[in-house]
């Protein structure tokens, strides 16, 4: 037995009314996020990015997020004081940090062991997204208008406890 190739009329067949409509949605959505990516370069909109980054070992990371724990457990933060936050299978160290609305902040977010992710979620929905890896410290400034709880949640699989890592920063009232 001998396979013969088709001809190209016997492949070839007209798109389908359903696959028209398939096909020009897909144009449209393609040409709206172009033109909506152009827009916010042109419009100079960034995301809120760390200002920058260093390296930090391990064991000087958690302990500077132990030593700030230990030093703000139960009190409110003081404008003008860094706020360490170490992640670690499967808990943030501090996991409760209480802070004054309208001041600004400066994050310093490290790993204690695998990489982690900070996304810190507050009344409105995701404020903020970052990979934390360990060996590296993230700096980034924040400034709560609204007073409520935010939560942090690690976004990053870093093993079976990852969905129980769970930390919260509570804003309150100047």
């Amino acid at each position: 037995m001998v396979l013969t190739p088709r001809k190209f009329e016997e492949w070839y067949k007209p798109f389908t009314w359903e696959e028209r409509v398939w096909f020009t949605t897909a144009i449209i959505i393609a040409l709206i996020m172009a033109i909506t990516t152009i827009g916010w370069v042109v419009a100079g909109v960034k995301p809120e990015v760390p200002t920058h980054s260093m390296e930090m070992s391990v064991e000087e990371a958690k302990a500077k997020a132990l030593e700030f724990s230990a030093k703000y457990k139960g009190k409110v933060v003081p404008p003008g004081e860094d706020v360490y936050l170490t992640a670690v299978r499967f808990a943030w160290i501090p996991n409760e940090i209480t802070l004054k609305k309208g001041e600004v902040y400066r994050f310093i977010v490290s790993s204690g062991d695998v990489l982690h992710g900070f996304s810190l979620i507050g009344p409105d929905g995701v404020v903020v997204n970052l990979m934390v890896m360990p060996g590296m410290a993230y700096v980034a400034h924040f400034k709560f208008d609204k007073p409520g709880v935010y939560e942090i949640r690690c976004n990053e699989y870093c093993g079976t406890g990852h969905s129980f890592m769970v930390g919260k920063i509570v804003v309150v009232e100047g």
